[in-house]
């Protein structure tokens, strides 16, 4: 590795669910996982119950002299899935923007890759190497790493 014209680049790997993100790196094409950061969305594990009130919101409306309940269309835990995904990809165009990101790899469930993805500016989804749709959030590094591409770019 002392080839003075090969330089590895920033490669990042994360790993997540609606309720967790781990971010890795890695320093070598075929090395260890190195974790630099661990996130937490407590608000995922949540009943349903725990994160709306008991009823709808009220409102008026003017044309009509009586008031409807406003409900939210949206499942409150999708919201929160939502608020993680877009709270991860803002930490990511941080590190993109410091230079401390220049490859990413990302392991998420099929249904939370996709909402990473709504949240990615074009300059952060031009770094994503490869997306591993599969759930790998309770796994530890070691175990991580042999799911992974032997050689990571």
């Amino acid at each position: 590795m002392n080839n003075p014209h090969f330089t590895m680049p920033k490669v990042r790997i994360l790993v997540a669910d609606a309720s967790k993100a781990r971010l890795f790196r890695v320093d070598s094409p075929t090395g260890e996982l190195i974790e630099l950061s661990s996130d937490v969305n407590p608000e995922a594990r949540l009943h349903d119950s725990d994160l709306t009130t008991d009823k709808p919101g009220r409102a008026a409306d003017s044309n009509y002299s009586g008031r409807s309940a406003m409900e939210d269309p949206t499942d409150p835990k999708e919201v929160e899935a939502q608020k993680f995904a877009r709270e991860l990809t803002d930490k990511l165009e941080k590190a993109r923007n410091k230079g401390e990101l220049e490859k990413l790899y990302i392991a998420a469930p099929p249904r939370f890759l996709g909402e990473l993805r709504k949240h990615f500016k074009p300059e952060l989804k031009s770094l994503v190497v490869e997306e591993i749709g599969k759930d790998f959030s309770h796994m530890d590094a070691k175990n991580l790493r042999k799911h992974l591409p032997e050689r990571l770019k």
